[in-house]
């Protein structure tokens, strides 16, 4: 879809084209059309189930009808419209995202004041549902963080993304919110989200949870990742855990959550309140 986005913006008109086959063949036409330079293919809902509707966007006359010209048993049916600019149909219906009862992010560019007073605004541009809270697992993480007083409390966010959840901490008072990254281009962009909301500082580390001297702890831990990334990094979050400390873990499948509550009842974590939200189980737990 990127490609098709990107081709549509440097023309003035879609050229399109709308066909049709028998459902049981749609894998094999669709690899014929982009044989065929077909760069995006629009599956459409049909009210017979037998057939499968599609269709395919070009900015070139010629090239789609070239295209239809090839497939004449696909009943193809040809029209064209005014090219849409993406970017700013996106920017017009961007919205305030509700990420827990009192964290909202919204876009930069919308101006938006809740009705509770004591929520907290955050500003990023949404790139993506992870960065943005949309993600079931950043809104249950963050829904679990509100029943932690953060005050003058120290905070690691493990794998911080766009610092959403760090800053979430920072907002409610807490002491000092680091976090860590593997890749050095998000720095970058955390850094960025962090001085649009007003922090003179990220704090974010780039490396692993190892870069941490053996005497460093930390009152409250927080790891949204799935469980093949947190499960190499168990002994280091017991080790930086500071003792009576809580640990918000999310992004793990609930059928799995078996896994993480085994490690828990080893390592002397109570779980203290759970959600589920899709697929996705989140806890928050404290270290006894």
């Amino acid at each position: 879809m990127n490609i098709y986005i990107s081709n549509m913006q440097k023309t003035e008109i879609w050229y399109k084209a709308q066909g049709r086959c028998k459902s049981e063949e749609y894998e094999i036409v669709s690899y014929l059309l982009f044989e065929a330079g077909v760069l995006t293919l629009e599956e459409l809902e049909c009210e017979n189930p037998e057939l499968t509707e599609f269709r395919f966007y070009t900015g070139d006359k010629e090239e789609r009808d070239s295209i239809v010209e090839k497939f004449p048993e696909y009943f193809f049916e040809i029209s064209e419209e005014p090219a849409k600019d993406w970017d700013k149909w996106w920017r017009d219906r961007a919205e305030p995202v509700a990420v827990s009862p009192h964290l909202w992010v919204r876009p930069p560019w919308v101006e938006f004041t809740p009705d509770d007073e004591n929520a907290i605004v955050l500003e990023l541009e949404a790139k993506t549902a992870f960065g943005t809270g949309e993600h079931e697992t950043t809104s249950s993480t963050a829904a679990l963080m509100e029943g932690i007083d953060f005050t003058n409390k120290t905070v690691l966010d493990i794998g911080t993304g766009t610092g959403i959840l760090a800053m979430f901490a920072r907002r409610k008072n807490a002491a000092l919110a680091v976090g860590t990254e593997i890749d050095p281009q998000a720095l970058p962009c955390i850094a960025e989200n962090f001085e649009r909301n007003g922090f003179k500082d990220s704090c974010a580390v780039l490396g692993f949870l190892d870069a941490f001297a053996d005497n460093v702890k930390f009152d409250v831990i927080v790891c949204n990742m799935i469980r093949s990334e947190l499960w190499p990094l168990r002994d280091d979050i017991e080790n930086l855990l500071a003792s009576g400390g809580y640990f918000v873990v999310s992004g793990q499948l609930e059928e799995e959550k078996q896994y993480v509550l085994d490690w828990f009842s080893e390592c002397g974590f109570q779980v203290e309140e759970e959600i589920v939200r899709g697929e996705w189980w989140s806890a928050r737990a404290r270290a006894l």
